[in-house]
């Protein structure tokens, strides 16, 4: 237990320097990009004057020593404020600025995005671990073929498209069995024409599908590879000895070697994960993460908005370093050996490489 706890330490302290460091990067590039903010503060001017860009600079705070503006920005972050739009600024007798919270906006984006992730994610585990052990039990057979071939359909047809297919067909158009866009909140606000565990599951099997149809074949795969080579290993064959049946076997012996690898996989596709909600999220019409970044990038608009640019790329950077975190404490409780290996190496990284 003090080994597991030593390793969740240093994984945490990690974590927390992966994103001070990242947010810093994109502090870097947040002042790179090219963008006036005098033009939010007085959006009928046609042309700036120098006092009213210092102005502005001032107002938004601007003309600040850039580390300051940082550190301002961690502590809004520890306190849950992800800062406030640029865009639909107020002056107020030219001595204040009234903004709106980005807060608001971007939570119920995340919860919609993490939403698909998550589920789609449960529902690749489901599917890939009975197939892919099925499969490496029977290599070279007609199912283990016909695994195969089935899985790379979807990996082998675009999210955006494989989306727009569903949707069609049991959505909107043909079968209508579920609906075929749009998203509802797990928990119904004043704001929202629907909500519950019924209507945020109806709205979401679709993008659950289709996520899980991109990553099946890589998944599949992969536990199909570690299945068969684990079979013909020595405590498999002791386990059949003993009398274990086949079924007893797989499940208690060759796939926790297999999740292992599953683990792996899973912490380096978080980033492609949210890279593949973009297009899910533009097929079935969900406000998430995706729309928002392609949004506040320009997308939409001529100017970019730099602190709702900001508060996006954080909220990706936190799920990123967040889940790689979890995959690491999972990987140490599943297999002991991980934090022993961690423990020699940061010994050994102490001493200088001396021992």
């Amino acid at each position: 237990m003090m080994r597991v706890a030593s390793f969740f330490v240093r994984r945490l302290a990690a974590a927390l320097f992966t994103l001070l460091a990242l947010i810093a990067v994109t502090f870097v590039v947040y002042w790179a990009l090219p963008s006036t903010p005098a033009q939010f503060v007085y959006p009928e001017a046609q042309h700036l004057t120098a006092y009213q860009l210092a102005h502005a600079n001032h107002l938004l705070g601007l003309d600040r020593p850039k580390g300051m503006q940082y550190l301002d920005y961690l502590w809004q972050l520890a306190h849950g404020d992800v800062g406030r739009f640029w865009t639909g600024s107020v002056l107020v007798e030219n001595t204040k600025l009234q903004q709106q919270p980005i807060g608001p906006q971007l939570f119920p984006s995340l919860r919609a995005t993490l939403s698909i992730i998550l589920g789609g994610a449960a529902l690749v585990v489901l599917l890939a671990v009975p197939l892919g052990a099925f499969a490496g039990t029977r290599v070279g057979s007609n199912s283990d073929r016909a695994i195969s071939s089935v899985s790379l359909v979807g990996v082998c047809t675009h999210p955006m498209v494989l989306g727009l297919i569903l949707a069609t067909t049991f959505g909107y158009s043909h079968l209508r069995w579920l609906p075929g866009g749009g998203y509802c909140p797990l928990v119904r606000t004043s704001t929202s024409s629907c909500g519950g565990v019924v209507d945020w599951a109806d709205h979401l099997v679709l993008p659950w599908i289709t996520f899980a149809l991109l990553f099946l074949a890589l998944y599949t795969r992969m536990i199909r590879a570690s299945v068969a080579e684990t079979l013909p290993e020595d405590f498999v064959r002791t386990a059949r000895a003993k009398g274990a049946s086949e079924l007893h076997v797989v499940t208690r012996h060759v796939l926790p070697s297999a999740s292992l690898r599953v683990l792996t996989m899973v912490g380096m596709e978080i980033g492609t994960a949210i890279g593949v909600c973009i297009y899910i999220e533009a097929a079935f019409g969900i406000e998430g993460l995706g729309t928002l970044a392609v949004r506040a990038m320009g997308g939409a608009t001529s100017d970019i908005d730099l602190p709702y640019t900001l508060a996006i790329v954080t909220m990706i950077t936190l799920i990123v370093v967040i889940g790689n975190l979890v995959v690491d404490l999972l990987y140490a409780v599943l297999d002991p050996r991980a934090s022993a290996i961690d423990d020699r190496r940061a010994t050994k990284g102490a001493l200088g490489g001396v021992l």
